[in-house]
């Protein structure tokens, strides 16, 4: 008799043991059932987002050999021309070659634009053929120069036509497909394209990507697709062109409305806060009045303040501060709107409960505070709210990585905290509890140590006029004679000066 059950035996021996006609069939079955109609939509959004990078590959090979030849000219290396020309005709055949291969119903323009590149590469050659020896005479750079501007036109042309038609058919699948799995695998085609810089947003709003996105947010029998849809809008917002089409499409309204309607969810508002956060932020070349944004204004700070409130994540509590930072740059009813709600006691409290930890939370905060500051009321609300003591506490912010991102966020927060601090001064019982809270010491270090602000001459400037302007109400006595004669008594810029080279050295 062996020790081990022969029952237990058999089961050990089990997990090494397959059937090979039973793996068979199992490998042969989808793991998705009921997908057959879905499947070649879901593979044609892959292969459409395959040909686009196929096809910008090729094209980011032509831009670096376009380049090389106008070098080539500039310097009259006339011998190695004729190779390098005849490697750009080259590799537009191939492009084209691999558009063809990508778009199978070609449509008639993208024919004529092809013809007329092949034309221009025609030219090209033929010129070259012309030249022969140069016999140390001095070619004319005009025609050759003309016929290769010509050329590059058409190459541009012909690929912004190929990838807008890429584009376009994985937009149209989005407004198509009643699966929300096809339509949630080309979403996320669509942000990846996104990702990859601004001329494929701008593709995407091109061809009708923002209103489709839209319109797919405010079908309530796709819901399981709104939160993806939001953040594809958000990605593609950093260009003009999709500004527009969100005014166009009403996107501020719908924005609006989820933000406001708690029933949605958490994750499905805080992904509408982050597309207002994207939409309003004062980095963007195009920042500029978005039409329907003063007219619910009120709503979405409200809605946005209850988001602080409720967010049950660091994340959540990011976007929805950013939206609120962003939206005070704008305009200034912004300010008298969230002091009416108590902005500063939500915001302070949230803070309390560690919900801005990270450095970029930080940031917004400061933000908010420092633009909330230029109301009286709101300097009263953020005294009575403890605002003074958080704003104080991130005059130490530091960086916690070596990124670059991390050290201008707290770069960020302690000139933006500086700034609130001076405008909270305008009540002298806000310098006092300043110095009380030892806050003087933590200006002046901020001016003397390079390290502390992180060498920037913002957060310098912010901290020497912060320190005058509690000089001039509590009086010269709170700060130690030395930073008296050196920050206080001199004019700005010379103080400035004195601190940006005091810990310079001179051979």
């Amino acid at each position: 008799m062996t020790k081990i059950d022969s029952v237990q035996k058999w089961l050990q021996d089990l997990r090494f043991m397959t059937e090979p006609e039973c793996m068979s069939v199992l490998q042969g079955k989808s793991i998705s059932g009921n997908n057959t109609s879905v499947e070649p939509m879901v593979a044609a959004a892959k292969s459409n987002k395959d040909s686009i990078d196929a096809i910008r590959s090729r094209a980011a090979v032509i831009s670096v050999e376009f380049a090389k030849v106008f070098k080539k000219i500039e310097k009259e290396r006339w011998k190695h021309l004729k190779s390098a020309s005849v490697r750009i005709t080259s590799h537009m055949r191939s492009l084209l070659h691999e558009i063809n291969t990508c778009i199978h119903d070609m449509p008639p323009y993208l024919f004529e634009e092809e013809a007329a590149i092949m034309e221009e590469c025609a030219k090209l050659s033929q010129y070259l053929e012309s030249m022969g020896e140069t016999n140390g005479h001095k070619l004319s750079t005009t025609p050759i120069v003309n016929s290769l501007t010509e050329l590059g036109k058409s190459f541009s042309t012909v690929v912004d036509m190929a990838l807008g038609y890429l584009v376009q058919s994985m937009v149209q699948t989005v407004d198509e497909s009643n699966s929300a799995y096809c339509v949630q695998s080309t979403i996320s085609h669509i942000i990846s394209l996104g990702l990859e810089g601004e001329h494929m947003c701008y593709l995407i709003a091109r061809e009708g990507g923002v209103k489709t996105l839209f319109d797919l947010c405010r079908d309530d029998s796709m819901s399981q697709t709104h939160c993806q849809a939001l953040r594809g809008i958000a990605t593609i917002s950093c260009v003009s062109e999709s500004i527009s089409a969100l005014e166009k499409t009403g996107g501020v309204e719908c924005l609006t409305d989820i933000l406001c309607n708690i029933s949605l969810g958490e994750s499905m508002r805080s992904e509408a806060a982050g597309v207002i956060a994207q939409i309003t932020s004062p980095s963007m070349n195009h920042y500029q009045h978005i039409m329907g944004f003063i007219e619910n204004l009120d709503d979405l700070i409200r809605a946005l303040l209850n988001l602080c409130v409720q967010a049950s994540t660091h994340e959540v509590f990011l976007l929805a501060t950013a939206a609120i930072a962003n939206i005070t740059f704008m305009d200034s009813m912004a300010v008298d709107c969230l002091s009416s709600y108590n902005a500063a006691k939500i915001i302070v409290a949230a803070c309390s409960m560690n919900k801005a930890e990270s450095v970029f939370a930080k940031d917004q905060v400061a933000t908010i505070l420092a633009n909330m500051s230029v109301l009286d009321a709101s300097v009263s609300e953020i005294k009575d709210n403890n605002g003074i003591q958080l704003l104080l506490s991130y005059l130490q912010q530091r960086p916690l990585q070596n990124s670059d991102a991390e050290i201008a966020a707290s770069e960020r927060v302690l000139q933006k905290t500086a700034i609130a601090v001076t405008r909270l001064c305008r009540a002298p019982e806000n310098a006092s509890i300043i110095v009380q809270n030892k806050g003087v010491p933590l200006l002046v270090n901020l001016c003397r140590n390079i390290k502390a602000r992180n060498n920037s001459d913002g957060v310098l400037i912010a901290s020497l006029a912060a320190l005058r302007k509690i000089s001039s109400l509590i009086g010269p006595e709170c700060l130690d004679v030395l930073d008296v004669q050196q920050l206080i008594k001199p004019t700005l810029i010379d103080s400035y000066l004195i601190c940006s080279q005091m810990e310079e050295s001179f051979v």
